[in-house]
Protein backbone atom coordinates (compact mmCIF):
# COMPACT_ATOMS: atom_id res chain seq x y z
CA UNK A 1 0.00 0.00 0.00
CA UNK A 2 1.19 3.18 -1.00
CA UNK A 3 2.21 6.26 1.76
CA UNK A 4 -0.64 8.19 0.51
CA UNK A 5 -2.52 5.71 0.49
CA UNK A 6 -1.79 4.73 3.90
CA UNK A 7 -1.79 8.35 5.43
CA UNK A 8 -5.72 8.75 3.73
CA UNK A 9 -6.87 6.18 5.88
CA UNK A 10 -4.98 7.18 8.76
CA UNK A 11 -6.73 10.45 8.63
CA UNK A 12 -10.10 8.68 8.19
CA UNK A 13 -9.31 6.40 11.29
CA UNK A 14 -8.56 9.67 13.46
CA UNK A 15 -11.62 11.58 12.24
CA UNK A 16 -13.85 8.47 13.01
CA UNK A 17 -12.54 8.66 16.48
CA UNK A 18 -13.48 11.69 17.21
CA UNK A 19 -16.48 11.36 15.57
CA UNK A 20 -17.41 8.82 17.82
CA UNK A 21 -16.36 10.76 20.42
CA UNK A 22 -18.63 13.09 19.80
CA UNK A 23 -21.20 11.53 19.86
CA UNK A 24 -20.93 9.80 22.82
CA UNK A 25 -21.14 13.33 24.06
CA UNK A 26 -24.22 14.02 21.91
CA UNK A 27 -25.74 10.84 23.54
CA UNK A 28 -24.83 11.54 26.82
CA UNK A 29 -26.61 14.96 26.54
CA UNK A 30 -29.57 13.35 25.65
CA UNK A 31 -29.79 10.26 27.83
CA UNK A 32 -29.21 13.25 30.70
CA UNK A 33 -31.01 15.68 30.17
CA UNK A 34 -34.62 13.89 28.43
CA UNK A 35 -35.66 11.93 31.39
CA UNK A 36 -34.94 15.31 33.27
CA UNK A 37 -37.29 17.21 31.50
CA UNK A 38 -39.68 15.16 30.85
CA UNK A 39 -40.39 14.04 34.32
CA UNK A 40 -40.34 17.71 35.60
CA UNK A 41 -41.81 19.33 32.09
CA UNK A 42 -43.48 16.43 30.68
CA UNK A 43 -42.83 14.93 27.35
CA UNK A 44 -44.55 17.75 25.76
CA UNK A 45 -42.33 19.82 27.02
CA UNK A 46 -39.44 17.82 25.48
CA UNK A 47 -41.36 17.59 21.94
CA UNK A 48 -41.56 21.80 21.64
CA UNK A 49 -38.00 21.64 22.16
CA UNK A 50 -37.25 19.27 19.60
CA UNK A 51 -40.08 21.44 17.67
CA UNK A 52 -37.81 24.73 17.41
CA UNK A 53 -34.88 22.94 16.18
CA UNK A 54 -37.23 21.59 13.43
CA UNK A 55 -38.14 25.03 12.67
CA UNK A 56 -34.93 25.97 12.36
CA UNK A 57 -33.91 23.18 10.32
CA UNK A 58 -37.16 24.81 7.83
CA UNK A 59 -35.21 27.39 7.40
CA UNK A 60 -31.80 25.66 5.87
CA UNK A 61 -34.55 25.61 2.72
CA UNK A 62 -32.86 28.55 1.31
CA UNK A 63 -29.30 28.55 2.51
CA UNK A 64 -28.43 25.08 1.64
CA UNK A 65 -28.84 26.18 -2.01
CA UNK A 66 -25.32 28.13 -1.42
CA UNK A 67 -23.48 25.95 1.30
CA UNK A 68 -24.42 22.49 -0.23
CA UNK A 69 -21.90 22.89 -3.16
CA UNK A 70 -19.55 25.94 -1.83
CA UNK A 71 -16.98 23.52 -0.61
CA UNK A 72 -17.22 21.49 -3.95
CA UNK A 73 -16.81 24.32 -6.07
CA UNK A 74 -13.60 25.92 -3.72
CA UNK A 75 -12.05 22.45 -3.41
CA UNK A 76 -11.81 21.50 -7.09
CA UNK A 77 -10.72 25.10 -8.20
CA UNK A 78 -8.05 24.58 -5.58
CA UNK A 79 -7.03 21.51 -6.07
CA UNK A 80 -6.05 22.59 -9.24
CA UNK A 81 -4.38 25.80 -8.66
CA UNK A 82 -7.05 28.19 -9.36
CA UNK A 83 -6.83 30.05 -6.00
CA UNK A 84 -8.18 33.47 -8.08
CA UNK A 85 -11.15 31.33 -8.90
CA UNK A 86 -11.81 29.64 -5.27
CA UNK A 87 -11.20 32.91 -4.04
CA UNK A 88 -13.81 34.44 -5.73
CA UNK A 89 -16.30 31.51 -5.33
CA UNK A 90 -15.48 32.00 -1.55
CA UNK A 91 -16.18 35.82 -1.28
CA UNK A 92 -19.53 34.99 -3.29
CA UNK A 93 -20.84 32.60 -0.75
CA UNK A 94 -19.83 34.65 1.92
CA UNK A 95 -21.36 37.70 1.08
CA UNK A 96 -24.46 35.83 0.09
CA UNK A 97 -24.96 34.11 3.76
CA UNK A 98 -24.16 37.55 5.57
CA UNK A 99 -27.19 39.07 3.63
CA UNK A 100 -29.69 35.75 3.80
CA UNK A 101 -29.09 35.75 7.65
CA UNK A 102 -30.54 39.36 7.61
CA UNK A 103 -32.94 38.59 5.27
CA UNK A 104 -34.57 35.33 7.85
CA UNK A 105 -34.22 37.69 10.75
CA UNK A 106 -37.42 38.91 10.00
CA UNK A 107 -39.23 35.23 9.61
CA UNK A 108 -37.66 34.37 12.33
CA UNK A 109 -39.48 37.38 14.88
CA UNK A 110 -42.92 37.04 13.06
CA UNK A 111 -42.71 33.30 14.04
CA UNK A 112 -41.84 33.70 17.87
CA UNK A 113 -44.64 36.85 17.96
CA UNK A 114 -47.71 34.68 16.66
CA UNK A 115 -45.93 31.33 17.81
CA UNK A 116 -49.08 30.23 19.43
CA UNK A 117 -51.50 30.91 16.99
CA UNK A 118 -49.27 28.36 14.71
CA UNK A 119 -48.89 25.62 17.29
CA UNK A 120 -50.67 23.82 19.93
CA UNK A 121 -48.72 24.82 23.12
CA UNK A 122 -50.27 24.69 26.32
CA UNK A 123 -51.00 27.65 28.17
CA UNK A 124 -48.53 27.57 31.16
CA UNK A 125 -45.79 26.93 28.41
CA UNK A 126 -46.27 29.44 25.98
CA UNK A 127 -43.50 32.45 27.88
CA UNK A 128 -41.07 29.33 27.70
CA UNK A 129 -41.32 27.62 24.16
CA UNK A 130 -41.30 31.20 22.85
CA UNK A 131 -37.97 32.02 24.23
CA UNK A 132 -36.47 28.66 23.42
CA UNK A 133 -37.43 29.16 19.47
CA UNK A 134 -36.27 32.97 20.27
CA UNK A 135 -32.98 31.46 21.32
CA UNK A 136 -32.79 28.73 18.58
CA UNK A 137 -32.90 30.88 16.00
CA UNK A 138 -30.61 33.67 16.38
CA UNK A 139 -28.65 30.55 17.27
CA UNK A 140 -28.91 29.17 13.64
CA UNK A 141 -28.16 32.81 12.37
CA UNK A 142 -25.25 33.01 13.75
CA UNK A 143 -24.01 29.37 12.35
CA UNK A 144 -25.54 31.19 9.25
CA UNK A 145 -23.80 34.30 9.45
CA UNK A 146 -20.13 32.06 9.33
CA UNK A 147 -20.76 29.18 8.11
CA UNK A 148 -18.47 29.49 5.42
CA UNK A 149 -15.07 29.53 7.78
CA UNK A 150 -16.25 26.03 9.23
CA UNK A 151 -15.35 24.93 5.59
CA UNK A 152 -11.38 25.13 6.24
CA UNK A 153 -11.51 21.59 7.79
CA UNK A 154 -13.05 19.87 4.98
CA UNK A 155 -10.92 22.19 2.24
CA UNK A 156 -8.08 20.61 4.45
CA UNK A 157 -9.28 17.28 5.04
CA UNK A 158 -8.74 18.33 8.76
CA UNK A 159 -12.33 16.58 9.95
CA UNK A 160 -10.33 15.48 13.48
CA UNK A 161 -9.81 19.33 14.30
CA UNK A 162 -13.76 19.76 13.46
CA UNK A 163 -14.45 16.94 15.46
CA UNK A 164 -12.00 18.06 18.43
CA UNK A 165 -13.99 21.62 17.99
CA UNK A 166 -17.34 19.64 18.62
CA UNK A 167 -15.87 17.40 21.40
CA UNK A 168 -14.94 20.83 23.17
CA UNK A 169 -19.03 22.53 21.96
CA UNK A 170 -20.53 19.55 23.31
CA UNK A 171 -18.19 19.70 26.77
CA UNK A 172 -19.36 23.34 27.42
CA UNK A 173 -23.17 22.55 26.05
CA UNK A 174 -23.12 20.01 29.01
CA UNK A 175 -21.54 22.28 31.84
CA UNK A 176 -23.76 25.03 31.09
CA UNK A 177 -27.31 22.95 30.61
CA UNK A 178 -26.29 20.80 34.06
CA UNK A 179 -25.18 23.53 35.94
CA UNK A 180 -28.57 26.42 34.61
CA UNK A 181 -30.67 23.19 35.95
CA UNK A 182 -28.77 22.78 39.25
CA UNK A 183 -29.11 26.48 40.33
CA UNK A 184 -32.52 27.27 39.01
CA UNK A 185 -36.01 25.76 38.46
CA UNK A 186 -35.85 23.38 35.49
CA UNK A 187 -37.04 25.01 32.32
CA UNK A 188 -36.38 23.67 28.50
CA UNK A 189 -34.93 27.71 28.06
CA UNK A 190 -31.44 26.00 29.15
CA UNK A 191 -31.12 23.65 26.40
CA UNK A 192 -31.12 26.37 24.46
CA UNK A 193 -28.77 28.33 25.90
CA UNK A 194 -26.56 26.01 25.93
CA UNK A 195 -26.54 25.44 22.53
CA UNK A 196 -26.14 28.98 21.76
CA UNK A 197 -23.12 29.24 23.86
CA UNK A 198 -21.59 26.03 21.94
CA UNK A 199 -22.24 27.92 18.70
CA UNK A 200 -20.78 30.72 19.81
CA UNK A 201 -16.99 28.74 20.87
CA UNK A 202 -17.51 26.79 17.38
CA UNK A 203 -17.53 29.92 15.21
CA UNK A 204 -14.49 31.59 17.08
CA UNK A 205 -12.79 28.65 16.46
CA UNK A 206 -13.86 28.20 12.76
CA UNK A 207 -12.09 31.75 12.44
CA UNK A 208 -9.15 30.68 14.01
CA UNK A 209 -8.48 27.74 12.27
CA UNK A 210 -10.14 28.92 9.30
CA UNK A 211 -6.77 31.12 9.05
CA UNK A 212 -4.47 28.45 9.95
CA UNK A 213 -5.51 25.69 7.85
CA UNK A 214 -6.80 27.85 4.60
CA UNK A 215 -4.81 30.96 4.87
CA UNK A 216 -5.28 30.91 1.38
CA UNK A 217 -9.18 31.99 0.82
CA UNK A 218 -9.98 35.79 1.11
CA UNK A 219 -12.66 37.70 1.24
CA UNK A 220 -12.39 40.04 -1.76
CA UNK A 221 -15.57 42.06 -1.95
CA UNK A 222 -14.50 43.83 -5.32
CA UNK A 223 -13.92 40.38 -6.40
CA UNK A 224 -18.22 39.03 -6.12
CA UNK A 225 -18.61 37.61 -9.56
CA UNK A 226 -21.88 37.26 -10.16
CA UNK A 227 -22.05 34.56 -12.91
CA UNK A 228 -19.85 32.63 -10.14
CA UNK A 229 -22.75 33.14 -7.65
CA UNK A 230 -25.10 31.81 -10.31
CA UNK A 231 -23.32 28.99 -10.90
CA UNK A 232 -23.09 27.45 -7.81
CA UNK A 233 -26.96 28.61 -6.59
CA UNK A 234 -27.65 27.17 -10.23
CA UNK A 235 -26.26 23.76 -8.66
CA UNK A 236 -27.06 23.97 -5.43
CA UNK A 237 -31.04 25.00 -5.93
CA UNK A 238 -31.59 21.15 -6.36
CA UNK A 239 -30.05 20.52 -2.92
CA UNK A 240 -32.56 22.78 -1.31
CA UNK A 241 -35.26 21.38 -3.23
CA UNK A 242 -33.34 17.60 -1.50
CA UNK A 243 -33.88 19.58 1.92
CA UNK A 244 -37.59 20.76 1.21
CA UNK A 245 -38.26 16.93 0.68
CA UNK A 246 -36.53 15.76 3.95
CA UNK A 247 -38.67 17.62 5.77
CA UNK A 248 -41.83 16.78 3.95
CA UNK A 249 -40.81 12.79 4.54
CA UNK A 250 -39.60 13.28 8.34
CA UNK A 251 -39.13 16.80 8.86
CA UNK A 252 -42.84 17.63 10.00
CA UNK A 253 -43.55 14.76 11.75
CA UNK A 254 -43.69 16.84 15.33
CA UNK A 255 -45.63 19.48 13.80
CA UNK A 256 -48.05 16.91 11.94
CA UNK A 257 -47.94 15.04 15.50
CA UNK A 258 -49.10 18.08 17.45
CA UNK A 259 -51.79 19.65 14.40
CA UNK A 260 -53.35 16.57 13.90
CA UNK A 261 -53.28 13.89 17.10
CA UNK A 262 -52.21 16.20 19.86
CA UNK A 263 -48.84 17.51 22.20
CA UNK A 264 -48.93 14.35 24.26
CA UNK A 265 -48.44 12.00 21.40
CA UNK A 266 -45.89 14.27 19.75
CA UNK A 267 -43.72 14.28 22.70
CA UNK A 268 -44.08 10.14 23.05
CA UNK A 269 -42.45 10.52 19.49
CA UNK A 270 -40.20 13.11 20.29
CA UNK A 271 -38.52 10.79 23.02
CA UNK A 272 -38.80 8.06 20.21
CA UNK A 273 -36.72 9.70 18.04
CA UNK A 274 -34.04 11.11 20.51
CA UNK A 275 -31.62 8.24 19.80
CA UNK A 276 -32.52 7.47 16.42
CA UNK A 277 -31.38 11.14 15.29
CA UNK A 278 -28.38 11.35 17.23
CA UNK A 279 -27.50 7.66 15.57
CA UNK A 280 -28.56 9.23 12.01
CA UNK A 281 -26.24 12.39 12.98
CA UNK A 282 -23.38 10.25 13.66
CA UNK A 283 -23.56 8.52 10.91
CA UNK A 284 -24.15 11.25 8.76
CA UNK A 285 -20.60 12.65 10.62
CA UNK A 286 -19.04 9.60 9.86
CA UNK A 287 -19.94 9.08 6.41
CA UNK A 288 -18.13 12.75 5.61
CA UNK A 289 -14.43 11.66 6.40
CA UNK A 290 -14.89 10.03 3.48
CA UNK A 291 -15.77 13.20 1.83
CA UNK A 292 -12.62 14.77 1.38
CA UNK A 293 -10.68 11.92 -0.03
CA UNK A 294 -14.20 11.23 -2.39
CA UNK A 295 -13.80 14.64 -3.41
CA UNK A 296 -9.83 14.24 -4.01
CA UNK A 297 -10.19 10.96 -5.87
CA UNK A 298 -12.83 12.13 -8.79
CA UNK A 299 -10.67 15.67 -9.22
CA UNK A 300 -7.71 13.43 -9.99
CA UNK A 301 -9.88 11.29 -12.46
CA UNK A 302 -9.23 8.25 -10.38
CA UNK A 303 -12.64 6.70 -10.97
CA UNK A 304 -11.01 2.64 -9.83
CA UNK A 305 -10.14 4.04 -6.42
CA UNK A 306 -13.34 6.64 -6.20
CA UNK A 307 -15.72 2.94 -6.57
CA UNK A 308 -13.01 1.08 -4.13
CA UNK A 309 -13.58 3.84 -1.06
CA UNK A 310 -17.11 4.00 -1.47
CA UNK A 311 -17.24 0.38 -0.92
CA UNK A 312 -15.22 0.59 2.07
CA UNK A 313 -17.03 3.18 3.22
CA UNK A 314 -20.24 1.56 2.79
CA UNK A 315 -19.18 -1.82 4.83
CA UNK A 316 -17.80 0.92 7.61
CA UNK A 317 -21.24 2.22 7.79
CA UNK A 318 -23.03 -0.70 7.70
CA UNK A 319 -20.82 -1.44 11.68
CA UNK A 320 -22.22 1.80 12.66
CA UNK A 321 -25.70 1.56 11.63
CA UNK A 322 -26.74 -1.91 12.32
CA UNK A 323 -25.38 -2.32 16.69
CA UNK A 324 -27.18 0.57 17.39
CA UNK A 325 -30.66 -0.20 15.45
CA UNK A 326 -30.04 -3.94 17.33
CA UNK A 327 -29.68 -2.90 20.65
CA UNK A 328 -32.78 -0.98 20.25
CA UNK A 329 -35.19 -3.74 18.76
CA UNK A 330 -33.64 -6.22 21.22
CA UNK A 331 -33.83 -4.63 24.45
CA UNK A 332 -35.58 -0.49 23.77
CA UNK A 333 -38.45 -1.34 25.65
CA UNK A 334 -36.46 -2.14 28.25
CA UNK A 335 -33.92 0.87 28.04
CA UNK A 336 -37.44 3.18 27.37
CA UNK A 337 -38.73 1.91 30.85
CA UNK A 338 -35.55 2.32 32.27
CA UNK A 339 -34.91 5.90 31.04
CA UNK A 340 -38.09 7.72 30.79
CA UNK A 341 -40.42 5.54 33.40
CA UNK A 342 -43.45 8.18 33.48
CA UNK A 343 -43.86 7.44 29.89
CA UNK A 344 -44.96 4.72 28.24
CA UNK A 345 -42.19 2.47 27.02
CA UNK A 346 -43.78 0.17 25.08
CA UNK A 347 -45.56 2.82 22.90
CA UNK A 348 -42.30 4.94 22.42
CA UNK A 349 -40.47 1.54 21.58
CA UNK A 350 -41.97 0.49 18.38
CA UNK A 351 -42.38 4.09 17.24
CA UNK A 352 -38.30 4.05 18.24
CA UNK A 353 -37.92 0.54 16.10
CA UNK A 354 -40.20 2.15 12.87
CA UNK A 355 -37.63 5.18 12.75
CA UNK A 356 -33.98 3.35 13.19
CA UNK A 357 -34.96 0.17 11.65
CA UNK A 358 -34.32 1.25 8.20
CA UNK A 359 -31.00 2.74 8.98
CA UNK A 360 -29.27 -0.54 7.85
CA UNK A 361 -30.05 0.40 4.51
CA UNK A 362 -29.91 4.40 4.35
CA UNK A 363 -26.84 4.17 6.66
CA UNK A 364 -24.43 2.38 4.60
CA UNK A 365 -25.65 4.55 1.45
CA UNK A 366 -24.68 7.70 3.55
CA UNK A 367 -20.98 7.84 1.79
CA UNK A 368 -23.43 6.80 -2.03
CA UNK A 369 -24.72 10.31 -1.29
CA UNK A 370 -21.98 12.29 -1.87
CA UNK A 371 -21.26 11.11 -5.44
CA UNK A 372 -24.54 13.28 -6.74
CA UNK A 373 -22.24 15.85 -4.84
CA UNK A 374 -19.39 16.05 -6.39
CA UNK A 375 -20.59 14.37 -9.93
CA UNK A 376 -22.86 17.68 -9.87
CA UNK A 377 -25.65 15.14 -10.25
CA UNK A 378 -28.23 16.76 -7.64
CA UNK A 379 -30.73 18.03 -10.19
CA UNK A 380 -32.50 14.41 -10.63
CA UNK A 381 -31.34 13.23 -6.57
CA UNK A 382 -33.75 16.21 -6.07
CA UNK A 383 -36.55 15.67 -8.15
CA UNK A 384 -36.79 11.93 -7.48
CA UNK A 385 -36.51 12.90 -3.56
CA UNK A 386 -38.96 16.20 -3.79
CA UNK A 387 -41.64 13.37 -5.23
CA UNK A 388 -41.16 11.47 -2.79
CA UNK A 389 -41.40 13.85 0.02
CA UNK A 390 -45.00 14.87 -1.18
CA UNK A 391 -45.61 11.38 -1.53
CA UNK A 392 -44.57 11.21 2.45
CA UNK A 393 -46.54 13.50 3.70
CA UNK A 394 -49.76 12.98 1.86
CA UNK A 395 -49.84 9.77 2.70
CA UNK A 396 -49.26 10.41 6.46
CA UNK A 397 -52.29 12.10 6.25
CA UNK A 398 -54.21 10.18 4.83
CA UNK A 399 -53.49 7.14 7.21
CA UNK A 400 -54.13 9.36 9.99
CA UNK A 401 -57.64 10.84 9.02
CA UNK A 402 -58.78 7.21 7.59
CA UNK A 403 -56.68 4.48 9.71
CA UNK A 404 -56.87 4.08 13.67
CA UNK A 405 -53.24 3.81 13.60
CA UNK A 406 -52.15 7.40 14.72
CA UNK A 407 -49.03 8.40 15.65
CA UNK A 408 -47.89 5.28 13.93
CA UNK A 409 -48.69 6.16 10.85
CA UNK A 410 -45.72 9.22 11.23
CA UNK A 411 -42.89 6.77 11.81
CA UNK A 412 -44.50 3.71 9.59
CA UNK A 413 -44.95 6.05 6.31
CA UNK A 414 -41.27 6.91 7.13
CA UNK A 415 -39.73 3.79 7.46
CA UNK A 416 -41.45 2.39 4.07
CA UNK A 417 -40.68 5.36 2.01
CA UNK A 418 -37.52 5.95 3.03
CA UNK A 419 -36.17 2.43 2.38
CA UNK A 420 -38.40 2.89 -1.38
CA UNK A 421 -36.18 5.83 -2.17
CA UNK A 422 -32.64 4.28 -1.78
CA UNK A 423 -33.27 1.17 -3.25
CA UNK A 424 -35.41 2.87 -6.33
CA UNK A 425 -33.12 5.50 -6.56
CA UNK A 426 -30.43 6.27 -4.93
CA UNK A 427 -28.29 3.17 -4.96
CA UNK A 428 -28.75 2.22 -8.87
CA UNK A 429 -28.05 5.85 -10.11
CA UNK A 430 -25.27 6.57 -7.77
CA UNK A 431 -23.79 3.80 -9.70
CA UNK A 432 -24.74 4.99 -12.88
CA UNK A 433 -23.03 8.63 -12.46
CA UNK A 434 -19.53 6.82 -12.05
CA UNK A 435 -20.04 4.51 -15.03
CA UNK A 436 -21.25 1.19 -13.13
CA UNK A 437 -23.44 -0.94 -13.88
CA UNK A 438 -27.03 -0.13 -11.64
CA UNK A 439 -26.28 -3.46 -9.30
CA UNK A 440 -22.99 -2.14 -8.22
CA UNK A 441 -23.87 -1.02 -4.39
CA UNK A 442 -26.27 -3.73 -3.58
CA UNK A 443 -24.32 -6.07 -2.18
CA UNK A 444 -22.83 -3.92 0.20
CA UNK A 445 -26.80 -3.47 1.13
CA UNK A 446 -27.56 -7.05 1.02
CA UNK A 447 -24.73 -7.42 3.22
CA UNK A 448 -25.86 -4.55 5.73
CA UNK A 449 -29.76 -6.04 5.87
CA UNK A 450 -28.07 -9.39 6.49
CA UNK A 451 -26.15 -8.28 8.99
CA UNK A 452 -28.55 -6.32 10.84
CA UNK A 453 -30.80 -9.44 11.06
CA UNK A 454 -28.03 -11.84 12.11
CA UNK A 455 -27.14 -9.89 14.96
CA UNK A 456 -30.63 -9.03 16.06
CA UNK A 457 -31.10 -13.33 16.86
CA UNK A 458 -28.12 -13.25 18.65
CA UNK A 459 -28.90 -10.38 20.93
CA UNK A 460 -32.46 -12.30 21.55
CA UNK A 461 -30.00 -15.38 22.21
CA UNK A 462 -28.55 -12.67 24.50
CA UNK A 463 -31.64 -11.29 26.23
CA UNK A 464 -32.92 -15.10 26.67
CA UNK A 465 -30.15 -15.04 29.25
CA UNK A 466 -31.46 -12.23 31.70
CA UNK A 467 -34.44 -12.31 33.41
CA UNK A 468 -34.22 -9.19 35.50
CA UNK A 469 -34.39 -5.13 34.52
CA UNK A 470 -32.46 -2.58 35.70
CA UNK A 471 -29.30 -0.43 34.12
CA UNK A 472 -26.32 -3.21 35.03
CA UNK A 473 -28.20 -5.91 33.62
CA UNK A 474 -29.49 -3.20 29.96
CA UNK A 475 -25.43 -2.25 30.02
CA UNK A 476 -23.97 -5.60 30.04
CA UNK A 477 -26.82 -6.66 27.25
CA UNK A 478 -25.76 -3.96 25.16
CA UNK A 479 -22.24 -4.62 25.92
CA UNK A 480 -22.55 -8.06 24.83
CA UNK A 481 -24.51 -7.17 21.88
CA UNK A 482 -21.92 -4.72 20.39
CA UNK A 483 -19.02 -6.92 20.48
CA UNK A 484 -21.12 -9.69 19.12
CA UNK A 485 -22.02 -7.80 16.54
CA UNK A 486 -18.58 -5.98 15.54
CA UNK A 487 -17.61 -9.72 15.43
CA UNK A 488 -19.96 -10.78 12.90
CA UNK A 489 -20.25 -7.70 11.13
CA UNK A 490 -16.05 -8.18 10.66
CA UNK A 491 -17.03 -11.93 9.64
CA UNK A 492 -19.69 -11.11 7.26
CA UNK A 493 -19.40 -7.76 6.03
CA UNK A 494 -15.17 -6.96 5.34
CA UNK A 495 -13.47 -8.67 2.50
CA UNK A 496 -10.36 -10.56 3.26
CA UNK A 497 -7.82 -7.53 1.83
CA UNK A 498 -9.99 -5.50 4.86
CA UNK A 499 -9.60 -8.17 7.05
CA UNK A 500 -6.07 -8.21 6.79
CA UNK A 501 -5.98 -4.42 6.90
CA UNK A 502 -7.64 -4.18 10.15
CA UNK A 503 -5.81 -7.00 12.01
CA UNK A 504 -2.41 -5.43 10.86
CA UNK A 505 -3.46 -1.65 12.48
CA UNK A 506 -4.49 -3.72 15.63
CA UNK A 507 -1.46 -5.75 16.16
CA UNK A 508 0.58 -2.33 15.08
CA UNK A 509 -1.09 -0.94 18.00
CA UNK A 510 -0.76 -3.79 20.34
CA UNK A 511 3.09 -4.12 19.27
CA UNK A 512 3.33 -0.14 20.13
Amino acid sequence: MSSKAEFSKRRIMINMIYSVIAFLLNLFISFYITPFITKNLGSDAYGFLKMSNDFANYATVFSIALNSMSSRFIMLERERGNIDKANKYFSAVTVSNIVLSVILLIPSLLIVLFLDSIVNIPVQMVYEVKITFALTFITFIINLFFSTYGNCYFLSNHLDKNNIRNVESNIIKIICIIGLYYVFSPSIIFMAIGTFIATVYIVICNFYYHKKLTPDLKIYHNSFDTALFREILSSGIWNSITRLSQIFSSGLDLLIANLLIGSTEMGYLSVAKTIPNITATFNATISSVFSPNMMKLYADGNNNELIATTKSAMKIMCVFCCIPSAILIVIGEQFFSLWVPEQPSRVINILSVLTITNSCITGPLQPIYQIFTITNHVKSSSIALITYGVWSISTTYICIKVTSLGVYAIAGVSLVGSVLIALLFHAPFAAKYIGMPWHCFFPELIKSVVSLFIVCVAGFGVKSLFSDVSWFIWFAQAAIITVLGVSLNFVLVLNKAEKKWVIDRALKRVKR
